[in-house]
């Protein structure tokens, strides 16, 4: 997947078939290169191990992870959906807003696939599309523009 990151082209590999590191070896990592372990893990095919990986993501709000986790909404894992949210917060919303300006076809994508992924897997939980935490999701980005600002 290429997408646009402050007008430069970043490409992204949509699913990866590698073991973590040693534990010991990632400790030794910089909180900087632990973030970016964690945002290549967020593309390794075991769910699970997305889930584990976005949680040590959730209260970092530095931009360039954003092409990492926006993915995950177009993806079939609700429990994800649960720790996205959190992630998606006040923080990182204006942000997360911009990089869908930036990248309205990729958007539109990854808007298709949660419809997609809730007709197919959670329709009958959540029958009404409305309901659905990845719909939800979306929409708290989209009316981020409609949203006035917050005042310090």
């Amino acid at each position: 997947m290429t997408i646009n990151v402050n007008k430069e082209q970043l490409t992204i590999p949509y699913r990866l078939y590698f073991n973590e590191p040693d534990i010991d070896y990632e400790n030794n990592l910089t909180d900087r290169q632990k973030s970016i372990l964690n945002c290549i893990f967020l593309r390794h095919h075991n769910g699970y191990l997305r889930e584990k990986r976005l949680k040590k993501l959730v209260h970092k709000d530095d931009k360039w992870i954003i092409p990492f986790t926006i993915q995950l909404l177009g993806e079939y894992v609700f429990e994800i959906l649960e720790v996205l949210g959190e992630h998606i917060n006040e923080k990182t919303i204006s942000d997360y807003y911009s990089f869908i300006e930036e990248n309205p076809k990729y958007w539109q994508q990854t808007e298709s696939r949660m419809i997609s992924y809730w007709n197919e897997y959670y329709r009958y939980k959540f029958p009404k599309l409305q309901e659905y935490l990845g719909f939800k999701i979306i929409n708290r980005i989209k009316n981020e523009r409609t949203t006035p600002p917050k005042l310090h």
